[in-house]
């Protein structure tokens, strides 16, 4: 048992710490709790380092890119001669006001007249230069250029940039193209959801030489728990092992669950007066998560696995999908279902018997589709449409009591070893 904390302040100001180290609906913005991803942040560094070069940062939802992109202001104004600004694009944006509203926390000092042969400085915000009705890719480079000097690095940052539609992100490949042919000092950072922002450089090959394309895979479980441990230390509190080997598991590589599921548990071991958390304290904290998930994911997750009639396998064969071995992208063949399903209700299954589950979850578009579905007949592949479903499904089937056998011996702290729910 963890050591306890019985001083009702003490529990009260932990309450309020566990709230800002956690952060499963924001992204990270202080560099001493953000985790992992150094090679990511070498290859954003080695990128700016390089005059003429840009950067896409692409991934599914949930892998942590936007607080990548938060974290690089830190970074950066430890350096000098770096000005950094970043946007958060919405649908309605235009490539003009997107620029009108970065450039504004960018500003230059000019030389203007004051009087006969006198001159004065007079300090500029960068967006008076852009006009919302026509400024195009042309005119925003000569800005960028004109604002440039020697021994200053302009590095902008467009976070959800896959809201724009195609025509305006048609124009920052324009733009790309020109800062890098004219070596201009500003390093353009593109984040977003990985299809559309790929898509952008399909379609223009010319800006494929001067982009670094940076892939955000799912976290590995040693940066999971990296991001409980600095979490945790910043409030003088600890995780068990088995705990900790649970919250990764059930995270999924996805640190959005990682700091959700967190937090919960966190909260649970501070109401029962401990220091440590506990198993038992991940267990309580899973209803509060699932209740605190986004309201997307959980229409999901019914409209998928309502039945209408009793005994429906719907929940459990969503709950098997969840659990099926993957390949790096995520996709997973039937057969990869069979095992888990087998476990979950201690029946024997064969593939035509929940195949048309499958087929349901990917097309029917009252039950989602959940499941995207790829390649050609007996050869189909799956992966969830939205990265987010699957924790929760999985967190759900746990707090419903799907799990058995295996999982729940996990839960006793005996971890057995190569098993289907292995978690080490």
């Amino acid at each position: 048992m963890g050591s306890e904390t019985p001083d009702p302040d003490r529990k009260r100001s932990l309450f309020v710490r566990a709230a800002q180290v956690f952060t499963p609906s924001s992204p990270i913005t202080s560099d001493k709790l953000f985790a992992g991803r150094l090679k990511q942040i070498r290859q954003i560094n080695e990128t700016i380092a390089a005059r003429g070069r840009h950067a896409v940062v692409y991934g599914d939802r949930g892998v942590g890119k936007t607080s990548l992109a938060s974290i690089l202001r830190p970074l950066l104004q430890g350096q000098d001669g770096f000005t950094f600004a970043k946007v958060n694009c919405v649908e309605r944006d235009t490539f003009q006001t997107v620029w009108r509203r970065i450039l504004e926390d960018v500003r230059i000092v000019e030389e203007e007249p004051a009087g006969t042969s006198a001159t004065r400085a007079i300090e500029r915000r960068l967006s008076e230069y852009v006009d919302v009705q026509s400024t195009g890719p042309g005119e925003v480079r000569q800005i960028l250029q004109y604002a440039s000097q020697e021994d200053w690095q302009l590095v902008l940052v467009f976070d959800e940039f896959d809201r724009l539609n195609d025509a305006e992100r048609s124009l920052f490949a324009d733009l790309i193209k020109d800062l890098s042919d004219n070596t201009v000092s500003t390093t353009l950072i593109l984040v977003g959801v990985a299809p559309n922002v790929v898509g952008l450089i399909r379609e223009h090959a010319s800006i494929d030489r001067c982009l670094t394309q940076i892939l955000l895979q799912r976290m590995t479980p040693d940066e999971l728990r990296d991001i409980l441990d600095r979490a945790l230390a910043a409030l003088g509190m600890t995780m068990s092992e088995d705990a900790k080997r649970l919250v990764v598991f059930l995270s999924q590589g996805l640190p959005h669950f990682t700091h959700l599921i967190g937090q919960e548990s966190t909260y649970e071991a501070i109401s029962n007066s401990r220091d440590e958390v506990e198993v038992a304290d991940v267990c309580g904290g899973i209803s509060q998560a699932i209740e605190k998930s986004q309201q997307s994911v959980r229409e999901d997750y019914y409209n998928a696995t309502r039945g209408q009639r009793t005994g429906t396998l719907f929940p459990q064969v969503l709950l098997a999908c969840a659990l099926a071995k993957t390949d790096e992208l995520g996709f997973f063949v039937s057969a990869d279902v069979r095992s888990p399903l087998c476990l979950i209700t201690k029946r024997e299954y064969d593939i035509p018997n929940f195949s048309q589950h499958l087929d349901k979850f990917s097309s029917d578009a009252s039950r989602g589709p959940v499941l995207e579905k790829t390649g050609s007949s007996r050869r189909f592949k799956f992966r969830f449409r939205n990265p987010l479903l699957q924790p929760f499904v999985i967190m759900k089937g746990l707090h419903d009591g799907a799990f058995a056998g295996e999982l729940s011996e996990i839960l006793k702290g005996k971890r057995p070893k190569g098993g289907l729910f292995d978690i080490d």
